[in-house]
């Protein structure tokens, strides 16, 4: 098991309630959609599990450890376990493909010889072979976001997040996103992506979890999605 949330609960300080005893479990391994309206409560539930928000009532464990009861000089740890992909790519514009993937493994101090070999490595599993030297102004939207996957991928996490990583893209764009993400989970990353893209939703045959006003509404297998 590798993410469990039990009876977990979010209530921020205007009142608003983010999440409403939210239980469940997500395996090694898994790719796991989250879907829901906008404030459903996804992205709170994707801010706890790196420890950005804590709930106000419950526990959450990631890889055995208890988020809630994690010590601040911890927190750095767990966020090299975890990967994030974000909607608007979030890329220093003024630092190249390879400098944008490789500073997120100077943040934790990667020896010189193990960056540069790792660096080219994600960047050539992403597909951009020959990009290295670009800018993201001189990318499209697609390659400003496989450097943002690439980047996810440098310190070789044990969960990758998506948060609506194909909401700035065109449809063929973002099929071939999600094929990326999908391959990546083949080779034995857990995935978590939040989206509102039925469409490559049902395409992918994956679980999904669906949240509704901060409480999860449906918790549907691989199989049931024919159903809907």
């Amino acid at each position: 098991m590798l993410v469990q949330f039990y009876n977990v609960s979010k209530i921020y300080s205007n009142g608003v309630k983010a999440l409403e005893d939210v239980s469940l479990k997500i395996d090694r391994g898994e790719f796991v959609f989250l879907m829901g309206p906008s404030g459903a409560g996804k992205s709170t539930m994707i801010k706890m599990l790196y420890r950005e928000e804590t709930p106000s009532r419950g526990q959450i464990f990631v890889a055995s450890r208890s988020l809630v009861r994690m010590k601040k000089k911890e927190i750095p740890i767990l966020r090299r376990s975890i990967g994030v992909v974000f909607q608007d790519f979030k890329l220093l514009e003024n630092k190249t493909v390879y400098e944008n993937v490789a500073f997120a493994m100077e943040v934790i101090g990667a020896h010189q010889r193990d960056k540069r070999s790792r660096v080219l490595e994600v960047i050539q599993l992403v597909g951009l072979k020959g990009k290295e030297n670009s800018f993201p102004h001189e990318l499209s939207g697609g390659e400003q976001q496989r450097v943002g996957i690439a980047r996810a991928l440098a310190n070789r996490p044990l969960l990758l997040i998506a948060d609506e990583p194909t909401g700035n893209l065109d449809m063929n764009t973002a099929q071939e996103i999600m094929e990326l993400l999908l391959d990546i989970n083949r080779k034995g990353t857990t995935v978590i992506m939040a989206t509102h893209a039925w469409e490559l939703v049902k395409a992918a045959h994956k679980r999904v979890i669906t949240l509704d006003r901060g409480k999860v509404v449906s918790d549907l297998a691989p199989g049931d999605l024919k159903l809907c």
